[in-house]
């Protein structure tokens, strides 16, 4: 699936959330749950399918236990435990970190023949996965208690965990020239859109 329909798609997610808030509507919400999980699956290569599968048995299990709108509170804890998955399976033995490939895939395989990129690359997957298992407690934490002074988890966490994870990744790209000078130097607009570009194949084994 090309980034044009995957941005398309996670539009329409975000507009279906913003309607079942607007309404309190738990037809809506469904909907949102359902987009959100055929959105993943939609661009997803094949190691993907059990995690996501797994993700549509919890949040089934969430809602015969306490009903749609803790399915939707929940999802933003499910996402990020996966994505934090994602990084974390890369760093078994055997595997390159998804740091690695995505340093292969933007700037050439011979960057990595140098061990400072390739001990930094590995870091760097070591923290994204300890980073968004952070998010995912927290997120989960957040749907568990709902506190009254903060917004609705499905509102507050969908919006604090992507500024969150964006803080980290322009922190990481702005600091990289101090702790990776010899990496390409690239503009911030290139990177993501490589990465975006990038992302599927990356998930591959």
């Amino acid at each position: 699936m090309s980034t044009a329909w995957r941005a398309l798609g996670w539009t329409c997610v975000v507009a279906l959330g913003i309607a079942a808030h607007l309404t309190d509507s738990d037809t809506l919400r469904a909907a949102c749950a359902a987009a959100v999980l055929l959105a993943l699956l939609a661009s997803a290569p094949r190691v993907m399918l059990p995690p996501l599968l797994l993700l549509g048995a919890g949040a089934s299990v969430i809602f015969l236990a306490a009903g749609i709108g803790r399915v939707f509170d929940a999802l933003p804890a499910l996402i990020a435990a996966l994505v934090a998955w994602l990084f974390a399976r890369t760093l078994w033995r055997g595997r390159r970190p998804l740091i690695a490939r995505a340093i292969a895939a933007l700037d050439g395989e011979r960057q990595l023949d140098d061990p400072a990129i390739r001990r930094y690359a590995r870091r760097l997957t070591v923290l994204w996965a300890t980073y968004q298992t952070t998010l995912a407690l927290l997120a989960a934490l957040w749907a568990g208690l709902q506190p009254a002074a903060l917004p609705p988890a499905h509102i507050g966490a969908a919006l604090a965990l992507p500024l969150a994870i964006a803080a980290l990744f322009v922190a990481e790209f702005a600091l990289r020239p101090r702790l990776l000078p010899q990496a390409p130097r690239s503009s911030l607009f290139a990177f993501v859109r490589g990465m975006l570009q990038a992302w599927p194949q990356l998930l591959r084994d």
